[in-house]
C-alpha cells in the first residue's frame, strides 16, 4: 500500500496500529516510513481482539475479519464518531 502519508497523523498512527494489530492474526507489516506498508501472509484467526486506539476507522477496518472467523474489536462504540449503526448493518448481513 502506498500513498498513505496521513495515515500517521489522524486520530492514531493507523500504519503502526494496522501493523501491531495484524501481527495478532499471523499477517506480517512491514512499514515503509509515512510512504506506506507492505502486507503479506494469510490470517489466522485464535479469537484476536483487537485494540480500537479510540480510532473509528480502526474499529471499522478490523471488523471484515470476522469473515474468516470469530473477532473481538475492543471500545466498538468509537464506530459512533462516523458510523452509528455500523454494528447493526453488519449484523444484517449475518456478521456478530
Amino acid at each position: 500500500f502506498s500513498g498513505l502519508r496521513t495515515l500517521r497523523i489522524k486520530e492514531t498512527d493507523r500504519i503502526s496500529a494496522l501493523r501491531i494489530e495484524l501481527e495478532k492474526v499471523g499477517v506480517e507489516v512491514e512499514e515503509l516510513g509515512d510512504e506506506g506498508m507492505i502486507v503479506s501472509g494469510k490470517a489466522s484467526l485464535e479469537i484476536p481482539r483487537f485494540a480500537t486506539y479510540e480510532d473509528h476507522r480502526m474499529a471499522m477496518a478490523f471488523a471484515p475479519l470476522a469473515l474468516l472467523g470469530e473477532v473481538e474489536v475492543e471500545e466498538p462504540d468509537v464506530v459512533v464518531k462516523s458510523y452509528p449503526s455500523y454494528w447493526d448493518d453488519l449484523g444484517v448481513l449475518g456478521l456478530k
